[in-house]
């Protein structure tokens, strides 16, 4: 057993929600419902739901010295995520997503590209990479992210992969992880809407390392999820019916509950499951933090 349950590499944000009733048209002004600012990213969402599960957890992120980079930190902390391997530098403006939510939908404007993410190795020192059980990653900054899993894994641990886009560099991730599951999204971008969930599965099997458990999955909104490893069949989990307020984050809880279930049953079926419950009760909440239920009532409800 490692000293480390889960540590993280990715993308640290922070958003800004803004609940409507309807989208505005163009030059409208109009009040909205409510307003919540929260931290936000893959990683750093997965490893809060990881933090309330009761697991130990750390991560390796970049903000500015900048209030907004203060306030991410001090989210993740206040949730037990260390943050002492978070690098603050100098010069860098910590970004800020801005999400419009109605109908159970929503609408999020990114911040311009051109901010980056430049983190590099001596970034990533401060994390115990010898001594975790998993390490989880978004593809957001994929040359340091294959060197960190290759410790990882030469340590005994276990990666895992969240993409929800096709980037440059994630097909050499996919094949350092153990554990890969997408948005359906990603398949969508590559082969088209009616892509064949199971043909994607299997291909992508046979490109994670020989020497792991191979888990490659497909999240699908209020469809629940597929799931698959090199030794089982297509597991098809349904997501449990809730009246949805805010999809955001449900795909990195998701993450973060799915890692939590396999370390503890090593079992797919099950951690879809679990991870189904979890992800379905956060979007019953604002914001990708919103509460989730205790581990007893996410095993219960899935």
């Amino acid at each position: 057993m490692s000293g480390w349950d889960a540590i993280g590499i990715g993308l640290v944000v922070r958003d800004i929600f803004v609940l409507m009733d309807r989208f505005p048209s163009p030059d409208e002004k109009m009040s909205a419902r409510e307003l919540h600012e929260a931290g936000g990213g893959p990683v750093p969402t997965a490893l809060v739901t990881l933090a309330r599960l009761g697991r130990k957890t750390a991560i390796a992120g970049l903000v500015g010295n900048d209030a907004v980079g203060r306030f991410i930190r001090d989210g993740l902390e206040n949730e037990n995520v260390d943050t002492s391997a978070v690098t603050v530098r100098e010069g860098f403006e910590s970004p800020t997503s801005v999400i419009i939510v109605e109908n159970g939908r929503r609408t999020i404007l990114e911040a311009p590209h051109e901010i980056g993410f430049p983190l590099d190795w001596d970034d990533v020192r401060g994390l115990p990479l010898d001594d975790c059980d998993a390490l989880l990653v978004d593809a957001r900054t994929v040359p340091v992210q294959i060197e960190a899993a290759r410790h990882v894994r030469r340590a005994g641990g276990l990666v895992v992969l969240d993409c929800g886009h096709p980037r440059d560099g994630v097909e050499e991730l996919v094949s350092a992880s153990d554990i890969a599951i997408f948005s359906h999204t990603y398949p969508s971008a590559l082969h088209g809407a009616d892509y064949d969930v199971d043909a994607f599965l299997s291909d992508t099997i046979e490109r994670l390392p020989k020497d792991g458990p191979a888990i490659v999955g497909v999240t699908l909104g209020a469809d629940g999820c597929a799931v698959a490893s090199r030794e089982t069949e297509v597991v098809r989990a349904k997501a449990p019916v809730v009246n949805a307020l805010d999809t955001t984050g449900a795909g990195d809880v998701f993450h973060g509950a799915f890692t939590h279930a396999y370390l503890k049953t090593r079992s797919i079926a099950e951690s879809a499951r679990f991870a189904n419950a979890a992800a379905a009760k956060k979007c019953e909440g604002m914001t990708g933090r919103a509460p989730i239920p205790s581990e007893e009532e996410l095993w219960s409800a899935g």
